[in-house]
């Protein structure tokens, strides 16, 4: 997971990064099964980004809070911010309810 978060801090935002995201994210759920809910919800989310703005114009502004946003959550999961059962748990409901855009 280290290695998907340093790859997505490189990233401009554009949407193959989200479409690149949900593949990689998918991906990685084999070698990562206990990781397997948070991985699936957070390419969900990229995936449901990517369909709100297909063939729409994305701004910058919201390219960049969208890339934060996405970023953030996959780091407070490598940063082990919910190491316990009830953060991990509180961390997925967050990105289950959330939306990039």
């Amino acid at each position: 997971m280290n290695e998907l978060l340093n790859w997505l801090q490189q990233q401009k935002g554009s949407l193959r990064t989200y479409i690149e995201f949900q593949d990689r994210a998918l991906a990685l759920r084999a070698n990562a099964p206990e990781q397997a809910a948070l991985l699936r919800l957070l390419a969900d989310l990229a995936g449901r980004f990517v369909e709100t703005y297909d063939r729409q114009p994305l701004s910058a502004g919201i390219a960049a809070q969208a890339l934060d946003r996405l970023t953030d959550f996959l780091g407070r999961a490598v940063g082990g911010s919910a190491g316990d059962p009830a953060s991990q748990l509180a961390l997925l409901n967050k990105i289950g309810t959330s939306e990039l855009a």
